[in-house]
């Protein structure tokens, strides 16, 4: 029998986000911008994952713009909810989707900028 790495029991777990990537430079600038209907200014998207996100896939609606991906992050939200539950969606969601990098900085990047907007809807802690 081959024990499981560490790698692959993380990988399972979900949302934490102190497996982003995304430097905290990229993070300030996206924050301090309006938002930008182009993906690749969501930190941690490029042009790879833009194009999965933009595909048709069966029971889900293509995302193109970053106004849709924060939409996106928004209808998860589900009443009763906690944060870890919901930004776990989020994660969850993005790895069906095929983003298989960046996807901690993704979600951390779009609950900081929704709870610019939106205050109460993601604390770091």
């Amino acid at each position: 029998m081959f024990p499981q790495s560490t790698t692959v029991i993380r990988a399972m777990s979900g949302f934490d986000v102190n497996r982003s990537k995304v430097g905290a430079e990229a993070l300030a600038i996206f924050l301090a911008n309006k938002v930008n209907e182009d993906l690749t200014t969501v930190p941690g998207i490029g042009p790879a994952a833009a194009s999965k996100l933009a595909e048709d896939v069966e029971g889900d609606q293509s995302i193109t713009t970053t106004h849709q991906l924060i939409g996106k992050f928004l209808t998860l939200k589900s009443k009763g909810i906690s944060q870890k539950e919901h930004c776990d969606a989020m994660w969850f969601w993005l790895q069906g989707r095929k983003i298989d990098a960046f996807r901690a900085g993704i979600v951390r990047s779009v609950a900081e900028k929704c709870n610019i907007m939106i205050p109460g809807v993601y604390e770091e802690d």
